[in-house]
């Protein structure tokens, strides 16, 4: 069943009478819908643009059916003083349901490793359980959250509790702190950023120089969009349309992009249980000399083989390189240890960016940060080591990558 604009007062009229999400009846209902939206957007602008937000939040409009206004449309009603005086801040009806949000957040904060004592930004804190989970883990905890009641619930638990956390109102948008964080953890929130590549560097600037940012419980996908784009799923579609909430998500090529844009270099950990999903984690990309090992442990990349000193290209590989904030020069060190040239190509979409033979031993290749942006695709010519060298190694292989060093 296909929905359109005009059907979404009905659609969400009828979730109601099922008894609404997680309803057995209402997801029966929801089961094969699809939303095909009236509003076209072009997925081969730049998703970085702001024509391509511009099409987003026409999308938006339609889906919702008002203006753009997380202030006012972000905003959620409950009895406050029920949740001070339940077990758990949601007063969630299902242990196991509450265990997975509690997989979720010690997951992140495991993987986030920020030290005891240090200071933990939880933005979008919500119901506040992402913050009792951090500060039981012994951080001290600022909160933020643009909803008022939100911000009521949580300080005032923190009280009841005697838990190091502190709560304020805020937004995404215009956030300030004098305090510099160990960790900044965006849970079930970030999806609400309409420009998630500006709230990064926002954020990025108030890191301590290990810090990290750290997003769980997001939904990364390409199954509607190339890039991001609001999420046209019945939940999703049920949610913007009622409560005009921004509903968005990305792809994996995209988040990763996003974090570069903010001088960030992001590892993304795919836990195997599908409801737990992903773990991204996003730490200041180093300034000056980086050696193969950490480029294969920290930056995205496929086609490569990480062995010792060097990152060895398999004839087809790709490598996305995340520039920190003041470096505008990346210098690729790649090396050619056959005894004769090795063909090699670097290009970012159709646009060549590097091509030559490159004669044996090291070759240094420069790349700006307007050339590197996004993925860079590295295509060699392919050899065996054994063949030349008489070393045994029967792989099929290309350059190899020893360094990069940003300037």
């Amino acid at each position: 069943m296909i929905l359109r604009t005009v059907d979404l007062p009905q659609f969400v009229a009828e979730s109601d009478r099922l008894g609404g999400p997680g309803n057995a009846a209402c997801d029966q209902y929801w089961a094969g819908l699809e939303y095909h939206p009236d509003i076209v957007v072009d997925q081969s602008l730049d998703p970085f643009s702001e024509d391509y937000v511009d099409r987003q939040l026409a999308l938006y409009r339609e889906m919702s059916g008002r203006d753009f206004d997380q202030c006012s449309n972000e905003h959620t009603s409950f009895d406050v003083g029920n949740h001070i005086a339940a077990i758990n801040p949601y007063d969630h009806g299902s242990p196991s349901g509450l265990a997975l949000h509690m997989e979720r957040l010690t997951r992140a904060i495991r993987l986030g490793v920020p030290p005891r004592g240090s200071r933990f930004l939880d933005m979008g804190c919500g119901w506040g359980l992402s913050s009792e989970v951090a500060a039981y883990c012994g951080l001290s905890v600022t909160a933020v959250d643009v909803n008022p009641d939100f911000v009521e619930l949580v300080n005032r638990r923190a009280e009841r509790l005697n838990l190091d956390i502190k709560a304020q109102q805020g937004e995404f948008d215009t956030f300030e702190s004098v305090d510099r964080f160990a960790m900044i953890l965006f849970y079930e929130c970030f999806h609400h950023a309409l420009r998630p590549w500006d709230l990064l560097a926002r954020m990025a600037r108030h890191l301590e120089p290990d810090g990290r940012i750290v997003l769980a419980g997001e939904p990364i996908n390409s199954h509607w969009w190339k890039n991001w784009g609001l999420r046209l799923d019945p939940l999703s579609v049920y949610c913007i349309h009622k409560f005009g909430w921004f509903e968005s998500g990305w792809s994996v090529d995209f988040l990763v992009a996003a974090f570069q844009r903010a001088g960030l270099t992001a590892v993304i950990s795919n836990h195997p249980e599908g409801e737990i999903g992903f773990t991204v984690i996003g730490t200041k990309s180093k300034v000056g000399h980086i050696d193969a090992s950490e480029i294969g442990a920290l930056w995205q990349h496929g086609g490569w083989i990480v062995e010792g000193d060097y990152m060895t290209c398999t004839g087809d590989g790709w490598l996305s390189i995340p520039f920190p904030a003041e470096s505008r020069v990346a210098s690729l060190g790649l090396r050619n240890f056959r005894s004769s040239p090795v063909y090699a190509r670097i290009s970012s979409g159709e646009i060549v960016l590097f091509e030559q033979n490159l004669p044996p031993g090291r070759t240094t290749v420069e790349l700006s940060a307007a050339q590197a942006q996004g993925r860079l695709n590295f295509i060699g010519d392919i050899w065996v080591p054994d063949d030349e060298l008489g070393n045994g190694d029967r792989r099929h292989i290309s350059l190899h990558l020893e360094d990069v060093t940003f300037l």
